[in-house]
């Protein structure tokens, strides 16, 4: 990561300048190379940047942060070096809401449950598959002033599950609220209960960012810095439209006012790091997004351009996970079921061929699609070369980049989860779903490692684009031309273009989902 960050870090006279030009206004910094952490008083931060600094109360969170109302301003002399600034007008990302549908709603569905029993028999997880690795750990990361998960839930959850009785995070980052009242949400009590309850023994923690993706690339440096522990694998069940990134912590503004940057200067910065913590053996793993190939930005299929992708799915130091479901509601469990599948009215999925999860049979589309910004990196050129000779279904040529980082890289069941949230049962739907359950895959792979005095896996997507293709659970049925479930009773969507699936690698699904066993083994030796 030095050596990295020693090409793309400013001269060390310009960061002692940036530095001592701080100090010079009664603040002080660390310098990380390409990148200064500073902290001062208000007065002097609104002096530097020209800012002017007020209490904000959440509207719903008892929460309080302190933001300038104005934008700030580059001083002239640093403007040759520093490129933009955080933390001082942006606000946190809000969080965003699990698509979810309490119990009593769903009984009546033909699809059934997914737990972790049904991960385990598609994923080829043996039963009993425990983590024995001491230093071994994954992490989630949730955006927003504060987030958060219920222990009682939790222990619920692995009660219905026959799960371990001892589950409970490691450790926590940033603004956390162990509680069961608000602000608990789905989407925080989806990535915990089934990371961890597919990495069973794998040290877990909770990262709340009060930013967004670059916050989140800085944080994870600084604790590195200062030997404070950062896990190996991380799961990010968030992301929003490439072209749009920097409106998403601006409060609606563009990066022209968040110094001298731009939406494109925001995501390469922010590839840039995912690539660095990618050398020191972290794996990224983040959710493709559940609106197809139209993302959120086009929930009404009126938008133009029509599709377009997410970032940071489209970066290519991330490994973006796809969503898929079980055609005709999969085939039931059997054997010693799990309490929850004894319940009246209710009946656990055990197995069947996955589809890509589309509306209306799901409540979310997987998205999937071709980075405008990040050219397309050479170790998937093979693989998207076959699929775009394939006769797949494609947009018009006019609407994707067919030279960009193409994604989804792998993909999982993102259809019809059971969760506990404040003591309720409800089925949940997403990439949010999927990419936990990915990531406690890999963390898993990466405990044998480390008990076979291997490293940590690291950036995984030349690994997997290296790999045979009977390595993966191949989907080729469906495409993501759909949006997702939106307006009264989730009963809004529509369709627009997008691609299909097909044997081999393709824009929904990647190479398809996990085999576990022949991850571990081809992990053993490469």
């Amino acid at each position: 990561m030095e050596e990295l960050t020693d090409m793309i870090a400013p001269s060390q006279n310009d960061q002692d300048f940036v530095l001592n030009y701080l100090e010079n206004y009664g603040c002080s910094g660390t310098s990380f190379g390409d990148f200064i952490s500073a902290e001062g008083p208000a007065a002097s931060v609104e002096k530097l940047f020209g800012a002017e600094f007020f209490a904000f109360k959440h509207s719903k969170f008892n929460v309080v942060i302190h933001r300038s109302i104005h934008h700030p301003i580059i001083p002239e002399d640093l403007m040759h070096i520093v490129q933009f600034v955080t933390g001082i007008a942006t606000f946190p990302h809000e969080r965003k809401p699990v698509m979810k549908t309490p119990i009593d709603s769903t009984v009546e569905d033909v699809d059934k449950w997914v737990l972790p029993q049904t991960l385990r028999n598609l994923y080829n997880i043996p039963s009993g598959t425990v983590n024995t690795a001491k230093t071994n750990s994954m992490g989630v990361v949730e955006f927003g002033i504060v987030a958060g998960i219920s222990q009682k839930d939790l222990n619920e959850f692995n009660q219905l599950t026959d799960g371990p009785s001892d589950a409970s995070l490691a450790y926590t980052v940033g603004t956390f609220a162990f509680t069961p009242i608000s602000p608990i949400d789905g989407e925080c009590t989806l990535d915990v209960q089934y990371i961890m309850a597919v990495g069973n023994g794998v040290a877990t923690s909770f990262w709340t960012i009060n930013g967004w993706m670059y916050d989140f690339t800085t944080e994870i440096q600084t604790r590195q810095s200062r030997g404070k522990p950062v896990p190996l694998v991380f799961s990010m069940s968030y992301g929003w439209a490439e072209a749009d990134q920097c409106s998403i912590t601006g409060n609606g503004t563009p990066c022209s006012q968040i110094g001298n940057g731009s939406n494109s200067a925001y995501v390469e910065a922010v590839n840039t790091n995912f690539q660095k913590l990618g050398a020191t053996g972290i794996s990224l793993l983040c959710a493709a997004g559940d609106a197809g190939a139209a993302s959120k930005e086009n929930l009404d299929c009126n938008t133009s351009p029509p599709i377009q992708p997410n970032f940071p799915a489209s970066s290519p130091y991330i490994t973006t996970v796809g969503g898929t479901m079980l055609q005709n509601g999969g085939t039931a469990l059997t054997g010693d079921l799990p309490p929850f599948c004894t319940e009246p009215g209710i009946t656990c999925a055990g197995g069947g061929v996955e589809v890509v999860s589309t509306v209306p049979e799901a409540l979310i589309t997987t998205g999937g699609g071709f980075s405008n910004v990040f050219g397309q990196p050479s170790y998937q050129t093979a693989a998207v070369n076959a699929w775009m000779s394939s006769g797949a279904l494609q947009p018009p040529a006019q609407y994707f980049n067919a030279s960009g980082r193409a994604y989804p890289d792998v993909a999982g069941l993102a259809h019809k989860y059971m969760i506990v949230e404040n003591g309720e049962k409800f089925s949940v739907d997403g990439t949010s779903a999927s990419c936990p359950v990915t990531a406690g895959i890999i963390a898993l792979v990466n405990g044998n490692r480390l008990n076979n005095g291997q490293s940590s896996l690291g950036f995984l997507n030349p690994s997997f684009y290296n790999m045979a293709q009977s390595n993966f659970n191949d989907i080729t049925v469906g495409n993501n031309t759909g949006t997702e479930a939106n307006g009264p009773g989730g009963k809004d969507y529509c369709f627009t273009y997008g691609y299909g699936a097909s044997a081999g690698w393709d824009p929904c699904t990647g190479f398809g989902t996990p085999n576990y066993q022949a991850w571990n083994t081809y992990f053993k030796t490469n």
